[in-house]
């Protein structure tokens, strides 16, 4: 059997295929990591490098560069779906920056496509694709729970504060099912790789790093809110969409 037929046949074996590839990529880089001393930046780069050739490979292997959006332009008639989460991934420069040397910018410019790119590869464009078979809504909730899950990865090494990894968790979740409605929506994966690279740019630039320390009851309670709203944001642009065992119809 090929990999496009077991992916067909099996919707939730491959999609949790997919998924356990990129967290034994994670795991695997965290412990060569451990060993060189790798820099947090370092370390990311590496893996999602490493997450990006591996997509391809596998999206290559399936034929799916159209299923997964990456043959379909952006029409000037789906630029409003992207104006909240837009303005949801600037609010993190809304108090200042603490990075302003243009070489650290740009390096975490190129940084943040990489990751974009790689992690939409392997969400909006293996996961959801794979999952569409079992229905709409389904496959959005799935892989969006996919999604979220590996952010709880952040707590190791005391790289994040747990209480804001589990409340950033459930961010995710929620920016997961507006990204997937967007994907389906439009049918192209660009627009996220670009929407996905804008909040971590920003949230890089704010923080100056990747660490994240303890936050404030009202940041905390602030992530738990934009997750909310992006599940009924998504929701939303998916209501005519809603059925049992069918992929959705691009429109």
């Amino acid at each position: 059997m090929t990999l496009a037929g077991f992916a067909h046949d099996h919707p939730y074996r491959s999609s949790a295929g997919f998924l356990l590839v990129l967290i034994i990529v994670v795991l695997a880089v965290g412990l060569i990591s451990e060993r060189f001393l790798m820099g947090s930046l370092v370390q990311i780069a590496v893996v999602d490098l490493l997450l990006a050739i591996t997509g391809i490979f596998l999206l290559s292997r399936l034929g799916w560069w159209g299923k997964a959006g990456y043959t379909t332009g952006i029409r000037l008639s789906h630029v409003p779906l992207f104006i909240l989460p837009v303005a949801v991934g600037l609010v993190s420069v809304g108090q200042g920056i603490r990075v302003t040397a243009p070489l650290v910018i740009l390096a975490f410019a190129a940084l943040t496509l990489l990751v974009g790119f790689a992690e939409e590869t392997f969400f909006r464009g293996l996961i959801l694709t794979s999952l569409l078979p079992t229905g709409t809504i389904r496959a959005v909730a799935l892989s969006s729970f996919f999604f979220a899950a590996p952010h709880l990865l952040n707590v190791i090494g005391g790289t994040w504060d747990p209480a804001f990894t589990i409340v950033d968790s459930i961010a995710a979740f929620g920016l997961g099912v507006t990204f997937a409605a967007i994907r389906l929506r439009t049918g192209s994966i660009w627009p996220l790789v670009g929407i996905h690279a804008l909040f971590d740019f920003t949230s890089l630039v704010a923080l100056g790093g990747v660490e994240v320390p303890a936050q404030s009851s009202q940041i905390l309670l602030g992530s738990v809110v934009i997750g909310i709203v992006f599940v009924l944001y998504g929701l939303f642009l998916l209501r005519n969409k809603w059925n049992t065992g069918t992929p959705a119809a691009h429109t």
